[in-house]
């Protein structure tokens, strides 16, 4: 009567031992893989993300071609690239160059003790005349040096960020090349690899319907309701810089697109700065007009363009 249990019992343990290697073993590739795929994990996730966002698009090719996977995901992709990436490599360009000088003009500044903006300022009446009065309370305060120590600091921080990206640069473009091929293939593959993906998943089918939606839902508010809502309010403040006559909007318009993503101040700590120059410098009509551009445009656009993007997905 033993003979049956053991037989079971020696069964049940090869059974076992041959799921925990065979689990072993899958933990081993999936580690492997994502060791192998770590440097790029980047370019993989935007890839994704520019494909799930530009699924319309793709669908839209795949009718044109009439069923043509292959050239529908040419066409996609080449798409997606020059409406996006190459107008963002533009961008990183003269950035990069517009970056170099204010490095160069800080460190000049801080070598020579002088503070930007400090001389046509002193030589404006209404300054004069406002220091004056104020001299009594200020005679004990020495702001000049915490300028030039605040300068010296940026110019610092700025050079070590130049010299990261320049190291950076190459990777980056093979990020690119990657970012694109992948591209491609999520296009065209996306649909099969997605199913297989869900397949694999041990989920009801309607629960699976459901978190995929609210995938796709949360994809595109973050990406049109927030991430392209903080690029327009940045695009808006550096032509505004333009109009003003400041120098290196682009510069000053790509830092508001990082600044943006603050809230209550965001965009208003670079352009309140550039509008008390201004007033400081005795150009009150631009300053004037970036007041109004900063306030009205800049910082106002996110509450019309931000519910637009998200209204049907939020």
């Amino acid at each position: 009567q033993l003979l049956p249990v053991l037989e079971s019992a020696r069964t049940m343990n090869k059974e076992l031992f041959l799921t925990l290697l065979y689990l072993l073993g899958l933990v081993a590739v999936v580690a492997l893989t994502v060791l192998l795929l770590w440097p790029f994990l980047s370019a993989l996730a935007w890839a994704g993300v520019l494909a799930l966002a530009a699924r319309p698009l793709y669908r839209r090719y795949l009718r044109w071609c009439r069923g043509r996977e292959n050239v529908a995901s040419f066409l996609a992709t080449a798409t997606v690239v020059l409406i996006i990436v190459l107008p963002f490599i533009l961008l990183a360009v003269l950035f990069a160059g517009e970056a170099a000088q204010v490095i160069i003009a800080l460190e000049e500044y801080a070598s020579t003790g002088r503070v930007p903006g400090m001389d046509a300022a002193l030589g404006n009446p209404k300054v004069q005349s406002f220091l004056e009065w104020a001299q009594p309370y200020i005679r004990d305060l020495d702001i000049k040096p915490i300028l030039l120590a605040a300068m010296k600091t940026a110019s610092t921080v700025a050079v070590g960020l130049s010299k990261a990206l320049f190291k950076n640069f190459f990777l980056a473009i093979l990020k690119f090349f990657v970012m694109v091929a992948v591209l491609f293939f999520a296009f065209r593959d996306g649909e099969a690899i997605t199913q297989a993906f869900w397949e694999a998943i041990p989920l009801k089918r309607c629960d699976k319907e459901i978190i995929a939606s609210a995938v796709r839902r949360v994809v595109y508010a973050v990406l049109y309701g927030i991430i392209l809502t903080c690029v327009i309010q940045g695009a808006l403040g550096g032509v505004g810089f333009a109009i003003a006559g400041l120098p290196s909007p682009v510069f000053f318009g790509a830092v508001m697109v990082v600044f943006a993503f603050i809230p209550l101040v965001g965009t208003a700590l670079i352009w309140v700065p550039g509008v008390l120059y201004l007033f400081a410098a005795g150009q009150y009509g631009k300053a004037l007009f970036l007041t109004i551009w900063g306030m009205a445009v800049v910082s106002s656009i996110d509450n019309l363009i931000r519910p637009y993007f998200i209204s049907t997905r939020a």
